[in-house]
């Protein structure tokens, strides 16, 4: 037990002393932590709310350059300005079908009005344009709706008919508060503002497919950064078990092995050293990366922490012993590097780290199946909508590459001491 603790520290003093092994071992996590930190989808949620907005416009903006082409846009002349009014159009906005571009026409007249929505028809593209009146409230409550308001259908599109159809309910909930109420309209704006509150607030997790789990826009985009600081994270494994394998190489070459092998310690009992330090090496990269994460603060993965750093842990042991092993066999330091960085930039390619490999072929999603980040990601991304199972598999899919990896490596060792002899 002394000659293997020996053996250890050794190792360690000399892993120290290499540059390269430091800058693997502390960059790659601060990169990864620094990568989970992009706030990418933040800019994309807030030009989401954004467009779920009334969006204020002048007479000499146009719809076209404003609107996306997935929206269904209606372009508004407010001259009512109440808050009915408001009310009703933030409704529409909300809803997440209408894109709502509003204009002050509180100083023109009907004709007016209509001119202009002539001259838009035919110079910029919307699905309708909407003329709220100034006597909409009172028009409204008494069931007037001909003379609340009127709409001018712009283009074809079928879209059309659900918008009719949402802006005449929501006026029908104000008819029918003011008929069973009688209140005023501060009232009633207070009373249906009431029951919006109170409805049962719905949270989509998860959309469950036959064979798939698919994840909301928000957990897309942390599940794709997710899936960068994977990659960055196993490329610092990679090359720290080339350091390893380096000391392995050097040994050998220095004869170091040989007066190793002669003296008290057993061959197993180096290669265990070497075993060991690959997985020191996994809890130390996960610790780096858990001191990042707790600098960076509010860091949000999609998952616990405590999730991420587990996974973080297992891709170590299997990627630091999968570059030890290869160099080791290799037998040649650059060599190794060149193996290893092809097998992290095909895997991590193939695992859908970078792109989504939804849409692949067959063939591709079979191959990506061979990949371990694959199993991860799968991973991350069921614990995002709350399935256990994926605990039980990430600890078979761990077990089944440490077998696969440990016994090639015992096997080609001994074919490679076989040849030397």
């Amino acid at each position: 037990m002394s000659h293997f603790l020996e053996l250890l520290k050794i190792n360690g003093k000399l892993l120290l002393r290499n540059k390269g092994f430091l800058f693997f071992l502390l960059i790659t996590p601060i990169v990864s932590v620094i990568i989970m930190n992009l706030h990418v989808n933040l800019s994309f949620y807030e030009e989401e709310q954004k467009e779920r907005e009334i969006q204020e416009i002048s007479g000499e903006d146009k719809v076209v350059y404003l609107n996306n082409w997935s929206d269904y846009a209606v372009k508004v002349y407010d001259g009512a300005g109440t808050e009915l009014s408001e009310y009703v159009l933030e409704k529409m906005a909300d809803s997440g079908m209408f894109s709502i571009y509003r204009m002050d026409a509180g100083d023109m007249t009907e004709a007016e009005v209509q001119k202009q929505a002539e001259k838009d028809a035919m110079n910029d593209r919307m699905g309708t344009i909407l003329y709220v009146k100034p006597d909409f409230d009172e028009n409204v409550m008494k069931g007037n709706w001909e003379e609340a308001f009127l709409f001018y259908q712009v283009s074809e599109d079928e879209r059309w008919e659900l918008w009719e159809d949402s802006f005449s309910g929501e006026l029908s909930s104000i008819y029918q508060v003011a008929q069973g109420t009688g209140g005023t309209k501060e009232q009633i704006l207070t009373i249906l503002q009431g029951i919006q509150e109170n409805l049962p607030q719905q949270e989509i997790i998860s959309l469950e497919g036959k064979d798939s789990v698919t994840l909301s826009a928000e957990q897309s985009s942390k599940r794709g950064l997710a899936g960068y600081a994977y990659a960055i994270i196993t490329l610092g494994f990679l090359f720290c078990g080339v350091c390893i394998a380096y000391t392995v190489i050097e040994e050998r070459e220095n004869k170091v092995y040989t007066r190793i092998m002669l003296s008290k310690v057993g061959r197993y009992e180096y290669l265990m050293s070497k075993l060991v330090m690959s997985v020191l090496i996994s809890v130390l990269q996960t610790m780096v990366m858990a001191l990042c994460m707790f600098v960076a603060g509010d860091t949000d993965f999609g998952i616990s922490k405590s999730d991420f750093l587990l996974f973080i842990f297992l891709l170590g042991l299997m990627f630091s012993l999968l570059s030890m092993c290869a160099g080791i066999l290799i037998g040649d330091v650059m060599g190794a590097n060149y193996a290893v960085f092809a097998v992290w930039s095909i895997s991590a390619l193939l695992a859908g780290l970078y792109f989504p490999i939804d849409t692949a072929s067959g063939a591709i999603k079979a191959i990506s199946y061979l990949m371990p980040q694959r199993w991860f990601l799968k991973g991350t991304e069921m614990l995002m909508v709350g399935d256990k199972s994926a605990y039980p598999m990430i600890a078979c899919v761990t077990c089944a590459y440490l077998i696969v990896i440990l016994s090639v490596g015992v096997i080609g060792l001994k074919m490679k001491e076989s040849d030397g002899a």
